[in-house]
């Protein structure tokens, strides 16, 4: 099969759909054009069991090979780190663009891929065929990358300047079942000293398939009807910001030397923070609290009063769990990530705008955590230390939604020194009641002591999912809480957050009876002597076809 091959001209693999296909094959050039593969995953297999050249030298992908498929995300997943996997080992790449409404989405995941392999992705050398561009132009661009190793007639025949038509949902879904077996080592290396030695089995296909997209459930014990507890209500929470006065601008000037990584634009971080500025971190110790919803709802509250009230305020939230971030569930959209920040060669205002991601009914900003927690370590202490202090001179508001391992170091450096403010979410369980006071322990203690250092007057308790009669009284919550206040309360109201959640429209919540006023107080809360506009019941259409009822619990 080798001979056949190398008389044939090189090895051609197509991951694309049939059209693409039949103009390679039918294109008059000197090269070797494979059996059409209907999926990333059958390439391998077939590079694994030499249906395929391991020789080939040219490889073409598709973004949309199984659009309208169940399949469909997972597919576009594995093409972009195939194409960085094939870039990478030296092979011409190149991908079929149909999609160009979604390709900074896919260009996206190249650069996620680019950095979990360890590879600069401004390094990598790969070709997008816009469709519309017709087969003409994938030729003359193939024949540019290509034209050194192989003969490319002078003229074409005439089918290549038939439309490429997508035809949607072509491909074989069972082609890239998870039941396929992939090669866990590398072919051996070919003899030719010309000839790329293409890569063997990506990483394991479970590792990508269990990238969750479900959005955040909260579950609550109690069934019974939201009611408000005998807890504290929200009093001011001043957390050294000078009380009732709006702070001055004053800011903490960072010293623009050597403690920023080489990317950072040092002109950015140079200039004087927003006045008034006010980053909040949202943590907790316990998975199920909520907290991401807190951050979410906490930003969006802002961003709403404050426009309301003639004085908008620019809120963003930044997904600051790396592992198990939920962000991107909640509002439903998972690219770009922080990762398309990181491997910028610069990470300056624009770059950073055009990574950040509207949640939209909300009218704030997000940047995502990574897709996968493999790529967690990609993105350190010292990167997100830099983009929350760019983005303290970009928002009036920055939340950090953090993990609940609250001594790992994005949170113990970045998110808890950083901050103007933090607000430890825990709900009434007692689980989390004690876990909350081993926390704050740790979070309050001095330095010699083993702690943390962070002044017990920078933080605030909110209790999320509260509801009467269930066993925690408001003693209890006091007293774990170790002299930190309770600044909010929100009520119980699972049936509507779940509704809301599961459909990607956080932003009803706004004008939830319950949740809406709990929300403005906590806000008032954390900015005080900021013009707001008090809660007033909203008649949103689209409140009333949720079913919100304000009283639901179910």
């Amino acid at each position: 099969m080798a001979d056949t091959n190398a008389a044939a001209g090189p090895g051609v693999i197509v991951v694309a759909e049939e059209r693409v296909h039949s103009l390679l094959a039918n294109a008059d050039v000197a090269w070797n054009v494979q059996e059409r593969q209907q999926g990333v995953a059958s390439m391998w297999q077939g590079l694994s069991s030499g249906a395929l050249d391991q020789r080939s030298r040219i490889l073409i992908f598709s973004d949309s090979l199984l659009v309208g498929t169940a399949n469909d995300d997972r597919e576009r997943r594995q093409t972009a780190q195939a194409l960085v996997m094939m870039a990478k080992a030296g092979a011409v790449a190149g991908i079929v663009q149909w999609r160009e409404e979604s390709w900074h989405e896919f260009e996206g995941l190249i650069a996620e891929e680019a950095a979990s392999q360890g590879v600069d992705v401004g390094d990598l050398e790969y070709s997008v065929f816009p469709a519309h561009y017709g087969g003409r132009e994938l030729l003359e661009t193939l024949r540019e990358r290509a034209g050194s190793f192989t003969t490319f007639p002078d003229e074409y025949p005439d089918s290549v300047d038939e439309p490429l038509v997508e035809q949607v949902g072509d491909a074989d879904e069972a082609s890239i079942d998870d039941g396929i077996s992939l090669p866990l080592t590398p072919p051996e290396p070919d003899a030719r000293p010309d000839a790329p030695r293409l890569p063997g089995a990506p990483p394991s296909l479970d590792d990508q398939a269990s990238d969750s997209l479900d959005a955040e459930v909260e579950i609550d014990e109690p069934d019974e009807p939201a009611k408000m507890p005998s807890l504290p209500g929200a009093p001011t929470l001043k957390l050294n910001m000078g009380g009732a006065k709006v702070p001055a601008s004053a800011p903490k000037e960072p010293a623009v030397d050597s403690e920023y990584p080489p990317n950072a634009d040092l002109e950015l971080l140079a200039k004087p923070k927003i006045p008034g500025q006010i980053t909040l971190t949202v943590t907790s110790s316990k998975g199920g609290s909520g907290k991401s919803t807190v951050s979410l709802l906490l930003a969006s509250t802002i961003a709403r009063a404050s426009a309301q009230a003639d004085k908008p305020l620019s809120v963003c939230v930044i997904d600051l769990d790396v592992r198990d971030g939920q962000v991107a569930s909640l509002i439903g959209k998972f690219m770009p990530t922080a990762l398309n920040i990181r491997v910028q060669p610069v990470w300056d205002e624009e770059r950073i705008r055009r990574n950040m991601v509207a949640a939209e009914g909300l009218n704030v900003d997000t940047l995502l955590a990574p897709i996968r927690p493999r790529t967690a370590d990609t993105v350190g202490p010292d990167f997100y230390r830099t983009i929350v202090r760019s983005l303290q001179r970009m928002y009036d508001v920055v939340i950090i939604d953090t993990s609940v391992q609250y001594l790992e170091p994005l949170i113990a450096e970045v998110a808890l020194v950083e901050s103007d403010a933090i607000l430890f979410v825990t709900t009434l369980a007692s689980t989390a009641i004690q876990g909350m006071a081993r926390a704050l322990r740790e979070i309050t203690a001095p330095l010699d002591e083993s702690g943390l250092g962070i002044p017990r007057s920078k933080v605030g308790i909110v209790v999320n999912q509260s509801v009467a009669n269930v066993g925690m009284e408001r003693d209890q919550v006091q007293a774990a809480g170790l002299g930190v206040p309770v600044v909010g309360v929100v009520p119980l109201a699972t049936k509507d957050v779940l509704t809301a959640t599961n459909l990607n429209k956080m932003g009803v919540l706004l004008d939830h009876p319950l949740l809406g006023p709990a929300y403005l107080d906590l806000v008032q809360a954390c900015l005080p002597g900021r013009d707001l506009r008090q809660w007033d019941p909203s008649t949103d259409p689209l409140a009333k076809e949720l079913g919100l009822s304000g009283a639901s619990s179910d």
